[in-house]
């Protein structure tokens, strides 16, 4: 995996005079001496040996030093077991690896005000590969440039090596997902962790992220301002094993291994932490004690049962002899939060195609994110349908709280189609939404926080901590001996109940043709100015408005609370004036956005006691003899605005939105037509 030189070559290659090529800008940073931009953190960890990554913005001779305590840092790490990486801009031989760089047609596309995703210029990435270390053991590290103190050398920076594998398993384990916003949920889950482990008295031993850790495209500086400057304190010390999230995947590919989600981690490719090798970084496994972990690519790689990834997953999990299995991915095979498992092709595909291999091979645990939720199943087997239910595919229906219904069972090791408890742990930052319910879930909560699993022997634990630091979950597996399994035919299911719903899908298909939706009213405007109209060739319904000399409003009944997103799809005649209302408390007091087909611009209207005041007005290319796919989003005092997937702006307003209807604008003399409508209750 790491390229070597010569002993001679190498030295030259980490020094500080490395290139005879070097700009002056650079030399003059090297008289400055190189600052620390990254890091350090740890990668890739096995009983004998682990990896330490860092950065800086300048060339450096790299060393690491490690010891059994602060005050003896005895063994150097140099030379040839530290590989070097450079940004594009750094004039370096071709036989050094570079770090991410925009491809040229990609960039093509961005516009100009838009973030890049390369490398950040001026940056050097080393990673120092350290071997011949004793198993389960605690060392402490410090890296250098040259003689120049980069960070360590004191008792936050350390690594404990894994055990040796098919030991007796004595592990904590965090894990968390859909957490890179950088913003407060963020720092409060996070925080909230590491005061459970000292309150507990109990550390982390690793981390598993299901991904979506740098929002909102995985770039070079969202994955620095997003997730290391955000967890640094618990990446000096413990190991991230992560797995790509959709928001990695729009700057990287699983395909060609290459991005800023590629270049930030080093995972087992060839089987150096157990397993069978991979040969891509894209999904790979490792044991730890008697566990085997098993991670998937479920964004952009073939998920179908011929193609490489499954085909690895079968021999990989027909040879391992571990007494548990543990599988992460990003996309969830359940969920019903800000993601249904039963309408998106990944959810589904990952469900069919890579459940039913992983559960014949035993599967313990499966831990995804993607849905901004809490959910945890029941133990379950064989719910492969679509849409999921829970009859048939139940083996234990009780909450598997040891102090209420009791742990679930299984045999000792790993046995086929004996139960699997599912986690969508996708409430690590990113704003919640619940839009239905699963029938095979235990436990669904919206609220911030992270899962903790214990495993000690044959007992698995899992605790769902909230980022307040209070446990609202809590569920063992305790496998021992031989276990009779039973499919449940009528097993509970957790009840359905509208009201713990935040998001509002409203379509028409089921409403009467030629009248007003039922749960609506007019605001403003007749009767029969608002139906629901039948569109014969493609046999679906839409809702078609048609004012006269006065605009028209309608609103939705049953929802009068803070918003946090709304969707829908309009279609308006030529010259029209239509779009959406919000925060709407009577006729007098309304937030408006809307387009002018005619003058082809787009307004966001406060109306205070009856008076308009136009926010922000602007001209939008959007091509209004087609539907237009209208998304809002608001964050704080921030509205912002996508149009068609290619549009994107953002509003400032001077005070918060207040609570309210929501519903339909049509201005006088105007038509148009809504395919649906989707709303967010905002969350505080």
């Amino acid at each position: 995996m790491f390229f070597r030189l010569p002993a001679k070559k190498q030295v030259v290659l980490c020094g500080l005079v490395f290139f005879v090529g070097l700009a002056i800008s650079a030399n003059a940073a090297v008289a400055a001496g190189p600052e620390l931009t990254r890091g350090p953190y740890l990668q890739s960890a096995t009983p004998e040996s682990i990896v330490v990554v860092w950065r800086t913005n300048s060339p450096a001779a790299p060393s690491v030093k490690i010891g059994k305590s602060v005050a003896a840092l005895n063994r150097q790490i140099v030379g040839g077991s530290i590989q070097l990486l450079v940004s594009a801009d750094v004039q370096a031989p071709k036989y050094i690896t570079r770090l991410y760089k925009e491809p040229k047609a990609d960039a093509a596309k961005r516009a100009a005000d838009d973030e890049s995703p390369s490398t950040v210029p001026s940056t050097y990435q080393y990673e120092a590969r350290i071997q011949g270390l004793e198993p389960a053991t605690r060392y402490y590290y410090s890296v250098y440039a040259g003689k120049k103190l980069l960070a360590g050398a004191d008792k936050h920076h350390y690594f404990v090596t894994s055990p040796s594998q098919g030991t007796d398993a004595d592990l904590r384990i965090w894990v968390v997902g859909d957490s890179g916003t950088g913003e407060q949920d963020q720092k409060e889950v996070h925080l909230a962790m590491q005061e459970f482990t000292q309150e507990s008295k109990r550390d982390l031993d690793l981390y598993l992220h299901v991904g979506d850790m740098a929002y909102v495209e995985g770039t070079d500086k969202q994955f620095q301002n997003n997730f290391f400057d955000i967890y640094q304190t618990t990446l000096r010390n413990k190991v991230c094993w992560p797995s790509m999230g959709n928001h990695e995947g729009k700057t990287s590919r699983g395909t060609s291994g290459t991005g800023p989600y590629y270049d930030a981690y080093v995972v087992p490719t060839a089987a150096e932490a157990g397993g069978l090798p991979s040969g891509t970084e894209a999904y790979y496994s490792f044991d730890i004690a008697d566990v085997h972990f098993v991670c998937l690519d479920s964004h952009d790689l073939d998920r179908t049962p011929s193609g490489a990834m499954a085909q690895w997953l079968i021999a990989d999990l027909e040879e391992t002899q571990q007494e548990w299995l543990i599988a992460f991915w990003h996309h969830p095979p359940y969920t019903k939060g800000s993601h249904d498992s039963d309408a998106e092709r990944q959810l589904i595909e990952m469900r069919t195609h890579f459940m039913p291999i992983l559960e014949s091979c035993g599967v313990d645990i499966v831990l995804s994110g993607h849905s901004h939720i809490y959910e945890r199943s029941m133990l379950i087997d064989g719910a492969y349908a679509t849409p999921t239910v829970a009859e048939g595919v139940v083996v234990d229906d009780g909450d598997g709280n040891p102090d209420h219904d009791g742990a679930y069972r299984k045999s000792q090791g790993l046995n086929p189609n004996e139960g699997t408890v599912a986690i969508v742990a996708g409430n690590g930052g990113a704003g919640l939404t619940r839009r239905g319910t699963m029938p095979i879930m235990r436990e669904i909560l919206v609220e911030h926080g992270s899962v903790i699993l214990d495993i000690r022997g044959d007992t698995l634990t899992g605790t769902m901590v909230n980022k307040n630091n209070v446990e609202r979950d809590v569920f063992s597996i305790v496998k021992r001996g031989k276990v009779e399994v039973t499919h449940l035919e009528k097993p509970w299911q957790p009840p359905n109940d509208p009201s713990l719903l935040t998001v509002f899908v409203l379509a028409w298909q089921d409403e009467a043709l030629g009248q007003l939706p039922k749960n609506w009213s007019l605001a403003q405007g007749p009767d029969e100015s608002v139906v629901v109209q039948q569109v014969s060739e493609e046999q679906k319904k839409l809702l078609a408005v048609k004012a006269g000399e006065k605009s028209v409003i309608a609103t939705y009944d049953n929802f009068d609370d803070l918003m946090s997103e709304i969707r829908t799809e309009i279609s308006l005649s030529t010259d029209a004036v239509a779009g959406v209302v919000f925060a709407h408390q009577n006729e007098q007091n309304y937030y408006a956005y809307r387009f002018n087909a005619k003058t082809a611009t787009a307004e966001l209207v406060r109306y205070h006691e009856g008076e308009a005041e136009v926010l922000d007005s602007r001209e939008v290319e959007i091509d209004f003899s087609e539907q237009v796919k209208v998304e809002i989003e608001t964050r704080k005092n921030i509205f912002k605005f996508q149009l068609n997937n290619q549009v994107e702006y953002d509003v400032k307003l001077d005070q918060p939105l207040p609570e309210g209807k929501f519903g339909i604008l049509v201005g006088e003399n105007s038509a148009a037509s809504y395919e649906y409508l989707a709303i967010r209750r905002g969350l505080p």
